[in-house]
């Protein structure tokens, strides 16, 4: 990388921009951060966007969102209503469940039967049928068995129980009965520890072997076939359970849950098929141990550009965090929304070939897409008359680097800093653009200017403010009203630290290329002195973001 600030006799330092989100225990260790950006080719590049697809006539809670492989249709709960969606995007009713809030989880079997369990009922649809919707009565169903969980295995729905009794630790196996209706077939056991059975998954690979939750233990039970249908290993378990029953996400290779037992804080737990083990490092556990409701938890997975991603939100205002983890790089990673609260997504679901997920916050169905760059709140397209452009955010995106230290941790001087990144290939910005817009003008940021004060130059050139709303007078030299905001620019602030992260300097802003211009090094100098300096990079645009790794010039 070429650096055309060198000092004479000055020591080039590697300034890690390429990184993840790290969490040292401590912000000395590490205060790394990547928020809706991630690892691709050893670049850092954008995460996905999202754009509003459909949504509700009211403002609904998003509940649950589930793709019917053999239907073709995707059912999404919001509030009470089950609706359900063809292929064309239409809309139709189903019906009501008992419960308004609290998430949902559904499966399908091979009678076109969907079952969905709320926390208090077992419900079926039949995609087959036109609109229906039956609550499952009799046998354990209200006595000994509160649905909690449900899933599909070797054609049984298996039902995790949110009950708290005695009888909390039967989970049960239940069989197509009509098309409406299923019974129950099997009572099961949670064994190993005293304990409630909340949930049951399909082991990946593993044809006949499921994994049994407990709250703080998992027993692996295989289906034998026969009036018992299934056994529990006797030589094997995992001694963490489940704290959020909402955190399980499992995919071709793994299962993933946010675990606990009696004697350990959370943890990120993994099952692959053979063994169990956290991937949470000593920064993720001590992040996770300062929540304060980690059971106000989701989180599913899902595959965008080749990489396998399990997103863990936790949604309370008090905590509202989502993290990331990246199966192909092993790596976490922070995402948000537009106002940098957690990311919205409940479930994600590919269908038509497109990812989307239901909006926690109001029940809307966006398509999710790296092919997106901006957080778009608006349902009609750009050419839309409707359209409404400040309904689209650029997304927050950030990266605190690791801190730049000598090995000998002396001080130095910071001439200084350097990075390649795209540039030019932005439709929205044109060198034209930029010259049209504000031509002669005098731009400042004095927000103490009253509204209504026109200032001129000595040669006749107005001064405007950098919102301002008025209309140029007649006398001015500019013959049209000034906008509102600023040309769109898309840039990268960057602002350091001298003490790991603790308090931030001024902000120091870069414009980039318009199309076309694509000299592709961005450069910062004198960051001053410092034995410890850490640098916070933030991206503001609504195009492509590839960065590489930069170089910090030092003597």
């Amino acid at each position: 990388m070429a650096n055309f600030r060198v000092t004479p006799n000055s020591e080039q330092l590697p300034v890690e921009i390429v990184g993840s989100s790290t969490f040292g225990r401590y912000p000395k260790q590490s205060s790394a951060m990547t928020q809706n950006m991630f690892i691709s080719d050893d670049w850092l590049i954008n995460f996905s966007g999202y754009k509003k697809f459909l949504s509700p006539v009211l403002l609904s809670q998003g509940r649950g969102l589930f793709h019917s492989i053999r239907g073709n249709i995707l059912i999404v709960v919001l509030g009470s209503g089950v609706y359900r969606i063809n292929s064309d995007y239409n809309v139709t009713f189903i019906g009501n469940l008992a419960t308004e809030s609290g998430e949902v989880y559904m499966d399908e079997n091979l009678n076109n039967q969907i079952a969905i369990v709320d926390g208090l009922n077992l419900y079926i649809t039949n995609h087959s049928l036109p609109t229906n919707l039956t609550v499952q009565t009799g046998g354990p169903l209200g006595s000994n068995l509160i649905p909690n969980y449900v899933t599909f295995h070797d054609t049984f729905f298996l039902l995790g129980n949110a009950n708290t009794t005695n009888n909390g630790a039967q989970w049960y196996a239940y069989s197509y009965a009509t098309d409406t209706t299923v019974t129950a077939t099997t009572q099961l056991a949670l064994q190993t520890k005293p304990d409630y059975a909340v949930a049951i998954v399909p082991i990946p690979s593993q044809a006949n072997n499921v994994l049994v939750f407990g709250k703080s233990v998992c027993e692996i039970h295989t289906n034998i076939g026969g009036t018992q249908n299934y056994r529990r290993s006797s030589t094997v378990n995992v001694d963490f359970g489940c704290l959020s029953v909402a955190t399980i996400a499992h995919s071709d290779k793994y299962i993933v849950w946010l675990g606990s037992n009696q004697n350990n804080e959370p943890v990120i737990m993994v099952y692959n098929g053979q063994s169990a083990s956290s991937i949470s490092t000593d920064g993720i556990s001590y992040l996770l141990n300062t929540l304060q409701y980690p059971e106000q938890s989701t989180a599913f997975f899902y595959t965008q550009d080749g990489h396998l991603f399990y997103q863990l939100t936790f949604y309370n205002r008090a905590d509202n965090l989502t993290l990331m983890y990246d199966f192909n790089t092993q790596k976490f990673f922070h995402l948000t929304d537009e106002f940098e609260f957690y990311h919205p997504a409940l479930d994600v679901a590919y269908f038509n070939q497109r990812n989307f997920f239901l909006s926690l916050n109001n029940g809307s169905l966006y398509q999710l897409s790296t092919d997106l760059k901006t957080y778009d709140q608006n349902i009609v397209l750009p050419n839309d008359p409707a359209y409404d452009p400040t309904l689209v955010y650029d997304i927050p995106r950030t990266r605190i680097c690791e801190s730049v230290r000598r090995a000998d941790s002396a001080r130095f001087i910071a001439n200084s800093f350097v990075f390649t990144i795209n540039q030019g290939d932005d439709p929205g910005v044109t060198g034209l653009s930029i010259a049209l817009s504000y031509p002669n003008a005098i731009i400042t940021e004095d927000a103490f200017t009253p509204p209504n004060a026109d200032i001129i130059t000595e040669n006749g050139i107005t001064v405007i403010m950098e919102h301002n709303t008025q209309p140029v007078p007649p006398y001015s030299p500019l013959p049209y009203e000034i906008p509102t905001e600023l040309v769109y620019r898309p840039r990268v602030d960057m602002t350091i630290s001298k003490d790991s992260g603790v308090t931030w300097g001024n902000t120091v802003s870069r414009p980039l290329n318009p199309i076309g211009l694509r000299q592709n090094i961005l450069t910062y100098g004198n960051l001053g002195r410092a034995n410890d300096l850490t640098i916070k990079l933030r991206f503001w645009g609504k195009g492509n973001f590839i960065v590489s790794n930069g170089v910090l010039d030092v003597y």
